[in-house]
């Protein structure tokens, strides 16, 4: 598929900014963030706890745009309600973040010795529960920007364009993200981390 070029981007319509997506075209995502972040941003906190909450709902809203339209689906039209519904359904679950392992050359095996003894899967599990927990500790940001990186395999210059920085900037968030991942995860690692018990009558 042939894409359109970025500085064109900004005038198509958004059905058409829709399919550039879908083919791939990481300036369709930016002039698709672009356009629509105030819009989800307005709605979210209309419906948020807070201002940082509706931050996390409306970047996450258009994130999950992003990773439907890379594989293919997401809206064909009418991107405001779309991210509207999608706001709605995040805000219910907005204090449980969705479990999201993202691979940042983290060494978790240097961790092995760090605790008791634990076989394969307890060990891999309780790696993925603190991995998890450390990335939803992170600001905004920098979950944004790791989970383009390292789940939609986006480049560190599609982030900038997508986020509006410079690729140098891009690079610099990146590294400090991993870096304050690494940092939280060790913490966790350290501090005998465990997810809160289920409450009573789950399983």
């Amino acid at each position: 598929m042939h894409q359109v070029a970025g500085d064109t981007l900004a005038e198509l319509p958004d059905e058409k900014l829709l399919a550039e997506a879908r083919g791939g075209n990481p300036g369709a995502f930016a002039a698709l963030f672009t356009r629509h972040h105030r819009h989800a941003l307005r709605y979210a906190r209309a419906i948020a706890r807070s201002a940082a909450d509706a931050e996390d709902l409306a970047a996450e809203a258009l994130l999950r745009m992003m990773v439907s339209l890379k594989a293919g689906k997401g809206p064909l039209t009418n991107i405001p309600a779309y991210l509207r519904t999608t706001v709605r359904r995040l805000s219910v679950d907005v204090g449980t973040k969705t479990s999201r392992l993202v691979s940042v050359g983290l060494d978790l095996q240097a961790e092995e010795n760090a605790g008791p003894a634990l076989s394969g899967e307890e060990h891999a599990s309780e790696q993925e529960v603190i991995l998890e927990a450390a990335f939803s500790s992170l600001v905004p940001q920098w979950r944004n920007a790791l989970w383009m990186v390292e789940v939609l395999g986006y480049r560190p210059r599609d982030v900038a364009a997508i986020l509006g920085i410079a690729p140098a900037a891009a690079c610099s968030l990146l590294w400090r993200a991993r870096k304050a991942l690494r940092r939280r995860f060790e913490e966790l690692w350290g501090e005998g981390f465990s997810p809160a018990p289920p409450p009573r009558g789950e399983p």
